[in-house]
């Protein structure tokens, strides 16, 4: 195998001026999209379920179909990349992006939404998944770091007004219209690639169409059966998981034995490679957990808006891209083991701020810990990023890029499964000893919570045994079971980013890594 941190330029002059600037713009204008328009679509589902006479459940569906097509397909969209230039495949991701936004805004029913929403999922793939490589290889080596780093940054910033933007027109021209942000965005990054990003070498293999079946196999049945067990444990998501997991063993047998993989597994060897992933998971994971917890406290614990946690991640996303791109100085001044470490450190206390949290805590601290969070995120994903990049033999930096993606997606999907399900088991288990002596079931206190915090029954699999009322009523009975289950939720996820430095500690040690 080539050396990791063999330079793959092949003799191309060094991209700089204008060209290099424009390059990180679309790259970033690309990561933006992909975490821009699933939340258009989320703040804006209960009126397009309206206007498409959808059902909860259908409408939770439609909600997440994105998002589970893109990681079904980010890998190929990796391995695509390297084999036919990823400039050629990323642009093919912007054609989808515009052609399936068009196509959704103009839906005639839901069978075409769905098929549109399925359908940019995949073209969002090509997005996530080839915009960092593109970074990693049309730079030179000792200009990487802080090419990814104002990638990053970029991206965080140009996600920051199009939740606002889409709803803005949801609101005043009509929920179609949201659909149309991400197409907008998508023309505008295709105008700037065509012009300035370079096509990329060509790998000289054939496409391991088994293995990326495989893994594509694998990645939708494991995010499916996580994101379903948000509404408590069941069958079928057991059933997509445990499906998930024997996909995802077949790929690996099957890429150790192939002689052209979609993704040479040897990578795996490498302890620094597996500390980045490691970090990487690690902060999807608490984002993704943290982002419910969020909304639960401001909602059902202090009756608040929706919109107030919005409002608060605007100043958190700002603070996010600075970070991002300061993250870049910060590793080639300290290193990529001392910035990580830092990076899960605030992630870590973001963490220990929500233990102190209670009913009359000020929305400043609340914000504090989104920041810290937030910031966290930001911090870990640069060194996470070049870390992983630098692994990447010379013909796989798409696969590879796409690793990184598929990794972010399952630790999201992860995230707030875990903490929904760890935190109504605590609720429950204090709010039963509170309801000793009345005719409440577990059952009934359970769907209480869901029912009192916006979830709608349908699409947990309840059963509509708890009037909303009733359930409000439950709920604001036993706020102090709320606040200690988010309190010793908080503290016991604190184990995960503590798990991850010290793994980043032991695995990116100087002079421990092996050559392949």
């Amino acid at each position: 195998m080539t050396r990791p941190d063999a330079d793959i330029h092949g003799g191309r002059p060094a991209m700089a001026g204008l060209a290099a600037t424009m390059t990180v713009v679309a790259m970033g204008l690309g990561y933006s999209i992909t975490a821009g328009d699933p939340t258009i679509l989320s703040a804006n589902i209960s009126e397009i379920s309206t206007g498409m006479h959808m059902s909860p459940r259908t409408a939770s569906f439609v909600a997440s179909l994105a998002t589970l097509t893109l990681a079904a397909a980010v890998l190929g969209a990796g391995a695509l990349g390297d084999l036919y230039g990823m400039r050629r495949m990323f642009s093919a991701g912007l054609f989808g992006t515009i052609g399936f936004g068009v196509l959704a805004a103009a839906a005639p029913n839901v069978a075409v939404l769905i098929a549109a929403r399925a359908g940019i999922g995949v073209a969002f793939a090509f997005l996530l998944g080839l915009s960092l490589a593109l970074i990693n290889s049309v730079f030179p080596p000792e200009r990487r770091a802080a090419a990814i780093a104002l990638y990053l940054g970029t991206g965080f910033a140009l996600t920051t007004p199009m939740p606002a933007l889409g709803s803005t027109l949801a609101e005043h021209v009509g929920w179609r219209s949201g659909f149309l942000v991400a197409p907008a965005a998508a023309l505008a990054a295709l105008a700037i690639v065509w012009r300035f990003v370079p096509e990329t070498l060509r790998a000289p293999r054939r496409l391991d169409v088994a293995g990326l079946v495989l893994v594509a196999v694998a990645l939708l049945a494991l995010v499916y059966g996580i994101s379903g067990l948000q509404g408590g444990p069941h069958t079928e998501a057991f059933v997509c998981i445990a499906a998930g997991l024997v996909a995802a063993v077949l790929f690996v047998v099957w890429e150790t034995r192939t002689p052209e993989p979609a993704l040479d597994v040897r990578v795996f060897r490498y302890a620094r490679f597996n500390a980045a992933v490691t970090a990487g998971a690690t902060f999807n994971f608490l984002t993704g957990g943290s982002t419910i917890l969020f909304a639960f406290y401001l909602v059902t614990v202090r009756g608040d808006s929706p919109t107030t946690l919005g409002l608060l991640l605007v100043p958190a996303t700002v603070l996010q891209a600075l970070a991002a791109m300061g993250s870049g100085r910060a590793a080639a001044r300290f290193g990529d083991r001392s910035t990580l470490v830092v990076g899960l450190l605030l992630l870590l206390a973001g963490l220990l701020v929500l233990t102190t949290l209670d009913e009359t805590t000020s929305l400043p601290v609340l914000f504090v810990a989104i920041a810290l969070i937030a910031v966290g995120g930001a911090v870990v994903q640069t060194p996470q990023s070049t870390i992983m990049m630098s692994s990447a033999p010379t013909d796989l930096g798409g696969s590879v890029s796409a690793v990184k993606a598929a990794v972010g997606q399952a630790g999201y999907s992860l995230g707030p499964a875990l903490f929904a399900l760890v935190g109504t088991a605590l609720f429950t288990q204090d709010a039963m000893r509170r309801f000793a002596g009345s005719d409440i079931s577990l059952a009934e206190a359970r769907e209480a919570l869901c029912v009192a915090h916006g979830t709608s029954v349908a699409s947990t699999g309840g059963s509509n045994i708890v009037d909303p009322q009733r359930a409000r009523e439950m709920v604001e009975g036993v706020t102090a079971s709320m606040v200690d289950a988010i309190q010793t939720l908080s503290l016991a996820m604190t184990a995960v980013p503590v798990a991850a430095i010290v793994l980043a500690l032991i695995l990116l040690r100087p002079h421990t890594e092996q050559e392949l």
